[in-house]
Order: structure tokens, then C-alpha cells, then sequence
């Protein structure tokens, strides 16, 4: 089993040193290729990348908000002290700006460049761009990757009101009829790990729970508890054991 090699890309959920991924890699060969602050699209991106030049035994991909895109830019931007999660990643000639979830963050960086993300904002994004970029590329990726890929969601993305919304629209229909739903964990799919972690016991980062004193790791709800943050250390370990490791041993038996 140590032999295995195991693609992993996401956000700061399969980033953070204590997450999931980085679990897995005390007993196997693990590319974490995530980005903490990353979007879908850079994620999936990293993802091929990698897959391509190293062809692991198995590949995870964890999906982030749908709000999160990136830009990328002609111009060396240095990252000042302050910005969110490495949202400026300069290269030698240009600049990939991450949104990590925050549309703010860019606000006294660059005029120019401020000028245009808002305006970008403003008359180019939106719910239906990002969702074309998400299910295409998921569709892509499962015909890429064969039966030894799965997919994760943070926490809930598709819920009853967006899939409603998907349905409505002939080009986001077609894609995600396409889709090969038993390639997910929690196939009901309105879940994700954070819910999966709510469910089993288990709660956000209790450093990151600013509402409740003591923290929590949750709030509760006319819909059940609902985690804080990102999950607990013992949430990760247990999603990596109970439920990724025994896909990996179930598929290399």
C-alpha cells in the first residue's frame, strides 16, 4: 500500500497541514498540488497538470465555492504583508490574482488593475460563468481520470435552489446531466466534508470560532448545526481513514 500514489488538489481544505491529504501522506505517496484561497478553476487546472506528468494510482479532487475565480495578469505585482492566503502569486512577467473567496482584498493595490477586476465583476461575472467553468470541467476530469478519481465538496454547493437554477438553463443542463454522480462522496450531493464531519460527531477548528464563547466549531439552526471554519484536525483524520483510505484499499485489493 505504500506504493500508491495519490493526487490531491482543492483549497485550504486539502492544503492546511493538518488536513486530509497531508494525513494520507504518512503511509502513502502523496501530490498535493491544492491552493489555500484557490478557486475551482485553478484547482482543476493544477490537477491536469500534475495527472499528466505523473499519472497516480488514484486521484481526489475537493471543490471549493463557486464564488472563488482567479485573473491573470501581464504585470509583476509584488504580495505585500496582509494579503489574504497568497491571493497575489507573482511569476517572473505576470501575476495570478486569486479572489480566495474575498472580492475586497485588491482595494489600494493597483488603480489600474483595481479598476478592472471591478468592472469585471461587475458586467462579466457571474453564477452561470462560474458554473459553466465548474461542471465542464468536472465532466472533463472524469473522462480524463476513469474510475480511479472521486470528488469532494467542501461543504454543500449543490443545493436544491442552485440545482434548480442549473436545470433552467439548457448549457448548465447539459453539462450536468453529463456528470457521473457516483464519482462523488456523499452522492445525495448536498453535502460536503463539512457537513460529513457535523454529521459524525465532529466540528470546526475551535481557533477559528469567533461566535460562540466558549467555541464550538458550529452554530445551530432551522437547519441543524452548521460548521465554523474550516474542520477540526480530528475531522480531517477521520475523513482520510474512514472514508479515503477505504476507497483506496477497496480499489487496490
Amino acid at each position: 500500500m505504500a506504493t500508491v500514489t495519490i493526487l490531491t488538489s482543492g483549497c485550504s481544505f486539502t492544503h492546511a497541514p493538518d488536513s486530509w491529504a497531508n494525513h494520507l501522506n504518512k503511509r502513502y505517496r502523496v501530490l498535493n498540488v491544492a491552493q489555500g484561497g484557490g478557486g475551482n478553476e485553478m484547482n482543476m487546472r493544477n490537477f491536469v497538470q500534475t495527472w499528466c506528468e505523473y499519472n497516480p494510482d488514484v486521484s481526489i479532487l475537493q471543490l471549493t465555492g463557486t464564488n472563488r475565480f482567479e485573473l491573470i495578469v501581464d504585470k509583476a505585482i509584488q504580495q505585500q504583508d496582509g494579503d489574504h492566503e497568497q491571493a497575489v502569486i507573482t511569476k517572473e512577467d505576470y501575476t495570478w490574482i486569486k479572489s480566495s473567496g474575498d472580492i475586497n482584498w485588491w482595494k489600494d493595490r493597483d488603480i489600474a488593475i483595481s479598476n478592472a477586476i471591478d468592472n469585471y465583476i461587475k458586467h462579466c461575472h457571474s453564477d452561470t460563468l462560474q458554473l459553466v467553468r465548474l461542471l465542464s470541467g468536472i465532466v472533463t476530469l472524469q473522462r480524463l481520470c476513469g474510475k480511479n478519481f472521486k470528488i469532494f465538496c467542501w461543504k454543500e454547493i449543490f443545493s436544491n435552489k442552485m440545482i434548480e437554477m442549473i436545470k433552467s438553463k439548457k448549457e448548465l443542463a447539459i453539462w450536468y446531466g453529463l456528470i457521473d454522480w457516483t464519482r462523488f462522496w456523499f452522492h445525495d450531493k448536498t453535502k460536503g466534508l463539512c457537513e460529513w464531519g457535523i454529521d459524525n460527531g465532529f466540528t470546526g477548528n475551535l481557533e477559528e470560532d469567533r461566535i460562540n464563547k466558549p467555541p464550538k466549531g458550529y452554530i445551530e439552526g432551522d437547519f441543524g448545526k452548521q460548521m465554523i471554519g474550516h474542520p477540526s484536525a480530528e475531522c480531517h483524520e477521520a475523513f482520510a481513514e474512514q472514508v479515503v483510505e477505504q476507497w483506496i484499499k477497496h480499489r487496490h485489493a
